[in-house]
């Protein structure tokens, strides 16, 4: 095992004075270098795994659809006007957790 005995605490000069440690070099601040804008013959690019490109495509596809399908809304009414609009409590709480699984 090695120890290093050697430390600037307390040091003894050349004629046996004790001297004080020597005092940490003051820090400098260097400015870091500007960046160079890119020239125009960069051949930087970024490629897009596969799943990313799914996954933009499927955020297009949500943004460009209306919020509410308003024919839905239209189909319900009328069944319930009619009478024949059932509720299936076993399909709704299959729905929720679905979209749970999908919000957690």
């Amino acid at each position: 095992m090695n120890f290093n005995t050697n430390n600037n605490l307390d040091s003894v000069g050349t004629k046996g004075a004790r001297s004080k440690p020597a005092a940490p070099a003051p820090e400098t601040k260097t400015q870091a270098p500007s960046p160079t804008p890119a020239s125009p013959n960069a051949s930087d690019q970024v490629v897009l795994s596969q799943e990313a490109q799914n996954l933009g495509r499927l955020q297009a596809r949500i943004n460009s659809s209306p919020d509410v399908d308003m024919d839905k809304v239209a189909d319900i009414r009328r069944a319930i006007a009619e009478g024949r609009f059932e509720i299936n409590p076993e399909r709704i709480a299959e729905n929720m957790l679905n979209q749970e699984d999908l919000l957690g």
